[in-house]
């Protein structure tokens, strides 16, 4: 009985450390919506805003229905104010998923709209951007990266820059285990499971 508890508390302490990654990964979700700017349509630009930092152009923040619908909530953000602009967040290493919603501005030309995904300054992901419609048309763009330090994850306008760009909205970063994670809590799910057979094998022999 003595080996079973030792080898269950060993199970358990290997499954609660693949649980706890070494290295602490950012993740965040945010739909831009902490701000309620009022009933009526409009925009605004910011310096900051939910996290992120505004490069030399700032951050502009639209609502309620100003140029096209958001995809949630009432704001989603224009990556070109009065010029293109860029907005950034520090992470920290790890490996991620990054996930947001992106649409073309609505009656701006295909070379306007294009949105860019920098780590430590160099594109990563391009969401190209088409020519907008009567509408803003939601789509769901997905990234997966590995960051092996603390980097800079920025969005960025691409192309023409007119104070008219592409939109993102709902903007997620979820952490994704790494495989000796994975294998750790395998070990860990087998060792209990060990463990538990034990415990039934000395449980027949204690009562037969």
């Amino acid at each position: 009985m003595r080996i079973t508890t030792t080898l269950k508390a060993v199970a358990v302490a290997a499954v609660l450390t693949a649980a706890t990654p070494v290295l602490a990964a950012t993740t965040f979700s945010t739909n831009f919506d902490s701000t309620n700017f009022g009933p009526g349509a409009g925009f605004t630009t910011l310096s900051s805003y939910e996290g992120w930092t505004g490069g030399a152009n700032g951050i502009e923040v639209q609502y309620n229905n100003v140029a096209g619908a958001p995809f949630s909530g009432a704001n989603f953000v224009e990556l070109d104010t009065n010029a293109n602009s860029s907005m950034s967040r520090m992470i920290d290493a790890g490996s991620y998923i990054l996930r947001y919603w992106y649409s073309d501005r609505p009656n701006v030309p295909a070379n306007s709209n294009g949105i860019s995904v920098l780590l430590n300054g160099s594109s990563v992901f391009t969401s190209a951007g088409g020519a907008g419609g009567s509408n803003t048309n939601w789509s769901l763009q997905t990234f997966a990266f590995t960051a092996a330090a603390p980097t800079t994850l920025t969005f960025a306008a691409l192309g023409r820059s007119d104070s008219l760009g592409g939109y993102i909205d709902s903007v997620s970063l979820s952490a994704v285990p790494e495989p000796m994670t994975w294998a750790m809590m395998i070990t860990g799910f087998g060792m209990m499971g060990v463990a538990l057979r034990n415990r039934r094998a000395a449980a027949k022999v204690t009562y037969a």
